[in-house]
């Protein structure tokens, strides 16, 4: 029941921020173009800022609810990311290997973070 309760609160707070986060971007965010080898295009690198809010809010959410995350992986997700803002301002060719990496610790602390929260309460 415990598991059940704390799954439910995490899904509603979790829920709450991304519908903000996707009403505030689709409002402010967001380019298309047309890029000249593949047809049309979606710029990626107009997400890097509302993935800081969806970093943030996660975390947020994760903190409320008592859950412990490695703070290694938390730092470095975030340093990652602007290190993503810092190479798609600068033109440079790592910008994608910057954000899948901060992409896939994000996810893995996330999730590893909920596990052990879960297999805690049983």
């Amino acid at each position: 029941m415990k598991y059940l309760t704390f799954l439910i609160k995490f899904i509603v707070l979790l829920t709450v921020a991304y519908c903000t986060i996707i009403f505030i971007c689709s409002k402010t965010f967001g380019g298309f173009g047309i890029n000249k080898t593949v047809g049309w295009a979606w710029d990626i690198t107009s997400f890097v800022l509302p993935l800081f809010l969806i970093y943030i809010s996660t975390y947020i959410t994760l903190f409320l609810l008592k859950v412990k995350t490695n703070m290694i992986f938390s730092v470095l997700s975030i340093i990652f990311l602007t290190l993503t803002l810092l190479f798609t301002l600068s033109n440079n060719s790592l910008f994608f290997v910057s954000f899948i990496t901060s992409l896939l610790l994000f996810l893995s602390n996330c999730i590893y973070s909920i596990y052990l929260k879960v297999k805690s309460l049983n």
